[in-house]
C-alpha cells in the first residue's frame, strides 16, 4: 500500500475511535452508570465476569499501573461495591468480588448498558454487525500480539 493511502487510513481510523469514544462514553455517563466513571464500571463488569481476582489481574486487563488499580479499588471499597479477601497462604494476595449491592449495580448497569448499545446495533444489518465484530477482534488479536 502507497503511504499517502496508508495515511489517510490511519487518519480515518484515529479520528473515527477518538469520536465513537468520545461519543459512547458520554452516552455511558448519561443512560448506564450515571453514580460511576467509566473506568470505575468497566472494573465493576470485570470482576462481575472474573471474580474472585486481584489487583494485578485488574491492572493487566486494563493496560494500566497497579498503583491506579489500587486508588480505584479503595475507592470501589470504600461505596461498598467490592469486598476485599486475603489469601488464607499468602496473606500478601488479595481478592476482590462484588458485594451484593455492587452485583445488584452491575445488574441493573449491564441491562441499561444492552439497551443503549443495543438500539444502536440495530441501526446496521447482520452482516455489518459480524463483519464488525469480527474486525474488532482480529484488532484486539493484533495488538495483544504486539
Amino acid at each position: 500500500m502507497e503511504h499517502r493511502k496508508l495515511n489517510e487510513i490511519i487518519e480515518t481510523y484515529t479520528s473515527s475511535m477518538n469520536e465513537v469514544n468520545r461519543r459512547v462514553n458520554v452516552l455511558m455517563n448519561e443512560q448506564v452508570h450515571q453514580e460511576l466513571t467509566t473506568d470505575q464500571f468497566s472494573t465493576l463488569r470485570f470482576l462481575q465476569k472474573k471474580q474472585p481476582c486481584t489487583s494485578s489481574d485488574i491492572a493487566h486487563e486494563f493496560s494500566i499501573g497497579k498503583s491506579a488499580v489500587t486508588a480505584q479499588v479503595n475507592r470501589l471499597y470504600e461505596r461498598g461495591l467490592i469486598d476485599r479477601k486475603r489469601d488464607q497462604d499468602d496473606r500478601r494476595i488479595v481478592y476482590l468480588s462484588l458485594t451484593a449491592e455492587g452485583k445488584k449495580l452491575m445488574e441493573d448497569g449491564t441491562q441499561k448498558l444492552y439497551d443503549v448499545l443495543g438500539d444502536i446495533l440495530l441501526e446496521f444489518d447482520s452482516n455489518e454487525i459480524e463483519t464488525f465484530i469480527q474486525s474488532l477482534e482480529k484488532l484486539v488479536r493484533i495488538l495483544r500480539e504486539n
